[in-house]
């Protein structure tokens, strides 16, 4: 609010459309407490939920987040509409429905944590962390970082408690709120191929034919699970064919178009146009595909010129500290990832750390976040991957909590370290306390996720480019 109301508005040339109901005293008061959430990708988010897809650049933002802002807006926060205009409540919703989804995600990441790690401290730390992370800014502006966050880490918890079905539904609603969350599908497979490989390392002599229907059973249910995730994605995309493709009727959307939008901008090309998309005649239409390319410049490398240097920098903390976390996973770990996770234990493993950040259960993790970190430094506008990544793996905070843990033989060597005690419950506050007698890990870790995540609310909020 400060952020927004002292600073000028930087003029980014981005979309941000007039509103187009009546503006009173409500509305202005409620500018002035929540405008600085409503930029960016915000506006985009807040317009789908106001007037639905009436134009084709709004195909590359997935519904489940702006249904939900529209829903819980007509519903349970409809007395918010006696005092403000449909935009205004749906801006105070979005951001009320984020707050909740944030603080669950934080919930449901410490569950996670303690099944993952076997370590409540540490998994505790991670929570912590999280509610500080590089990206918040976008944890509560009306973006779908929180609601993305909570779905996947619950899919998450739920594939460590082998509930496939419950972790295939929240994977399937995560794929309705971002595209990555296709890549979700990754757990089932992997979780699955465990469970086969148990069974195919018996001698064949103990082979039976209940053994051969489970194999059978277990990968034809494998196939559905990966269908179902992937269904939303299609689904999205038949939407899109259907509107822009199909007969849709012009008149239907034109009724919601926004008047100052220009006809002459492919970007803003309403369904039912007499233009017919070049993505229509593709072997395999896809909107989303063909908007990231054509109107947002998304592909591979295409970001690597000497202009994008500065993003590149500003990207750099949250890449360094992922790639470091595989790095330092793997050189522990080898044998491990050298057999994908699915090789039998050894008797050197019984070496191996069996709890925290080192653990065997970790490595699907470390595999997810490995493949979202090269897609996205090689396919993605750079400093998005800050919060792409901050909303998508929990490696990022386990690993950020392992560095910062505090260290015996730290605390024995500097006695402030361990003295005045101030946040007994809250080790990270505690560490912030004593920043002077922290180790340099520590301060590092901790100041980069507290400078970001303050210096990201004083920028974003105004329209400078961030993450």
């Amino acid at each position: 609010m400060v952020s927004n109301n002292l600073i000028p508005d930087h003029d980014a040339g981005v979309f941000n459309p007039p509103v187009r109901h009546p503006v009173g005293i409500g509305d202005q008061f409620m500018d002035v407490l929540f405008g600085g959430f409503s930029h960016w990708d915000s506006a985009h988010f807040l317009y789908i939920a106001d007037n639905g897809y009436t134009i084709q650049k709004h195909f590359a933002f997935f519904p489940l987040f702006p249904t939900t802002v529209k829903t819980v807006s007509e519903t349970v926060l409809f007395p918010l509409r006696f005092f403000m205009n449909g935009h205004s409540a749906l801006l105070v919703t979005a951001v009320a429905v984020n707050v909740l989804f944030f603080v669950a995600a934080a919930f449901v990441l410490f569950r996670l944590s303690i099944m993952t790690l076997h370590d409540r401290q540490l998994a505790l730390r991670t929570a912590l962390l999280f509610c500080i992370n590089p990206a918040g800014i976008f944890m509560s502006a009306a973006y779908s970082e929180s609601l993305f966050a909570f779905v996947s880490f619950y899919g998450m918890l739920a594939m460590e408690r082998k509930q496939y079905l419950p972790a295939t539904l929240l994977f399937a609603l995560s794929s309705t709120t971002r595209s990555n969350g296709i890549v979700n599908c990754g757990f089932v497979v992997f979780f699955t191929a465990k469970e086969l490989m148990s069974k195919l390392r018996l001698p064949l002599t103990e082979f039976s034919l209940q053994d051969v229907l489970f194999i059978v059973l277990k990968l034809i249910s494998t196939v559905c699970y990966i269908s179902a995730i992937l269904a939303p994605f299609v689904a999205f995309q038949y939407h899109a064919y259907h509107l822009y493709c199909g007969d849709f009727k012009r008149e239907k959307a034109l009724v919601l178009w926004h008047p100052l939008f220009p006809t002459d901008n492919e970007e803003y090309l309403p369904p039912g146009s007499t233009t017919i998309p070049p993505w229509c005649n593709w072997t395999v239409p896809s909107a989303y595909s063909y908007i990231q390319d054509s109107f947002w410049d998304v592909g591979f490398l295409r970001y690597y010129q000497l202009k994008q240097i500065p993003n590149f920098i500003l990207a750099a903390p949250m890449i360094a500290l992922c790639g470091f976390a595989v790095y330092s996973y793997c050189r522990v770990n080898w044998s491990l990832c050298r057999t994908l996770g699915l090789g039998a234990e050894r008797k050197e493993d019984d070496e191996k750390p069996r709890t925290g950040f080192n653990s065997p259960q970790v490595f699907v993790y470390i595999a997810h976040l490995s493949f979202l970190l090269l897609f996205g430094v090689t396919n993605m506008h750079i400093q998005v991957v800050t919060r792409f990544l901050a909303s998508s793996s929990p490696v990022i905070y386990w690993f950020a909590a392992h560095l910062t843990r505090d260290d015996p033989q730290h605390s024995k060597t500097n006695p402030a370290a361990s003295e005045n005690t101030v946040y007994p419950t809250n080790p990270v506050l505690q560490q912030i306390h004593n920043w002077k007698s922290a180790r340099r890990t520590t301060q590092a870790v901790l100041g980069y996720f507290l400078f970001y995540n303050v210096v990201g609310v004083a920028l974003h909020s105004n329209f400078f480019n961030w993450t």
